[in-house]
């Protein structure tokens, strides 16, 4: 039996109630116990032990990860690192390689990653990109909103078929959980169009609203351990935190089959906009968070901006447009048969815009706002928002109102 004993650090463990006392920690194959008898010894003198970090929405493997790669080279040459003897050759900086990926979450004190959108079709290679990362354990999502089957069934209002095809798409994709983005809109942009919450989508007379209300009572039939994990509609819009609390009313009375949320919606910074336009747009952080705190059945994660150069990647195809729209740099799109689509731009978050500003602001309003810290998740939608190495970054901000100050005078 393998029996590792840290020893003199000081552990910190929220759901234990262990605020920084100085102990030890005993584990034997991989789990933590009383006590240990020939242990391999750590001495974590002068160091905090803490649970590993848990990344629930990241894009760190699949198609369009590595179409990112190879849509920027400029990006693959930053952030390079030599070969060690306990390190593989480490390159790209929003879009890092394998190793880069396992190498850098891990000194962060991360231990497990999602990778949160894996088209079904892709899902072997995406596989096998997850094991190529050093270090972390990790497990994928399986994209369902657009996929035509989901469609039909839910047109049909058959649940107990959309069920039985979610659970075969669980099991042939080895799929983590149910993964919906921008539902209706994706197969509306293969037509040049998006949908908003109640437009129908043409050929399967269905709405986003009942793709998300269909699979949620799916996923509860099915008795999936995880809540459905949900792109809402229009992301980036101005005006968007109307339909996001829509969202959220969808699945409100839907008895959950774990204790647990009905639903949980993603990088929700960018799903929390007030205004007509870019010229009166303003935070809604207030009014999410609001609602966050006063039900239990919807907890997000927050998508926070880090300032700087990055690239954005999305199966919401039609926003992927849009910001190239915005941006005039280079973009490429991909549908995916049958099932979802793709697109990649590079963006760049500045200091200096006041669009930017606003963003930088609402992803720490949600996080400080919403009052349990189990009902939020810290993200940065990893590259969409920023690259997770500005995790540290974030952190601080929340931690000390005297470091969000510092880095808001640097916003002019």
């Amino acid at each position: 039996m393998a029996e590792v004993l840290i020893k003199n650090g000081v552990v910190y463990d929220p759901l234990n109630g262990v605020k920084g006392e100085k102990k030890d920690i005993c584990i034997r194959d991989g789990k933590v116990v009383a006590e240990v008898k020939n242990p391999k010894v750590i001495d974590a003198e002068g160091r905090v032990v803490m649970p590993g970090g848990v990344d629930i929405h990241s894009h760190i493997a699949g198609g369009k990860v590595n179409s990112g790669r190879l849509f920027r080279p400029e990006d693959g040459r930053k952030g390079v690192e030599a070969k060690t003897k306990v390190c593989r050759m480490q390159s790209g900086y929003s879009v890092p390689n394998t190793f880069a990926t396992g190498y850098r979450y891990a000194r962060m004190g991360y231990t497990f990653v999602m990778e949160a959108a894996m088209p079904p079709l892709a899902a072997r290679h995406t596989h096998e990109e997850l094991v190529d990362i050093p270090i972390l354990d990790n497990a994928a999502l399986p994209l369902l909103d657009n996929n035509w089957m989901t469609m039909e069934y839910v047109n049909s209002g058959d649940m107990d078929l959309l069920a039985a095809y979610m659970a075969w798409m669980i099991k042939a994709t080895k799929g983590f959980g149910v993964k919906i983005v921008n539902p209706g809109g994706t197969e509306m942009w293969g037509w040049g169009k998006n949908c908003s919450l109640h437009d129908t989508v043409p050929t399967f007379d269905v709405t986003p609203a009942e793709i998300m209300k269909g699979l949620a009572e799916a996923n509860e039939k099915f008795e999936m351990p995880h809540s459905i994990h949900v792109h809402t509609n229009m992301l980036g819009h101005p005006g968007n935190f109307e339909i996001t609390k829509e969202t959220y009313d969808l699945v409100k009375d839907i008895k959950p089959a774990k204790d647990r949320q009905v639903m949980h919606t993603t990088h929700t910074q960018f799903h929390s906009y007030g205004g007509t336009n870019w010229g009166d747009f303003e935070t809604k952080a207030d009014e999410i968070a609001g609602y966050i705190n006063q039900n239990n059945h919807a907890t997000i994660d927050i998508g926070s901006i880090i300032l700087g150069d990055t690239t954005t990647m999305t199966a919401d195809g039609p926003m992927e447009y849009s910001l190239y729209q915005i941006t005039g740099r280079k973009w490429t799109n991909h549908d995916v048969e049958l099932e979802t689509g793709s697109g990649i731009t590079p963006f760049l978050y500045s200091g200096k815009s006041p669009v930017n500003t606003i963003q930088w602001a609402i992803g720490q309003e949600l996080a400080l706002l919403v009052k349990d810290p189990w009902k939020v998740a810290l993200t940065t939608d990893h590259p969409n928002a920023g690259p997770f190495i500005g995790y540290p970054i974030i952190i601080s901000m929340l931690m000390s109102k005297k470091r969000r100050d510092e880095s808001a005078e640097d916003m002019q």
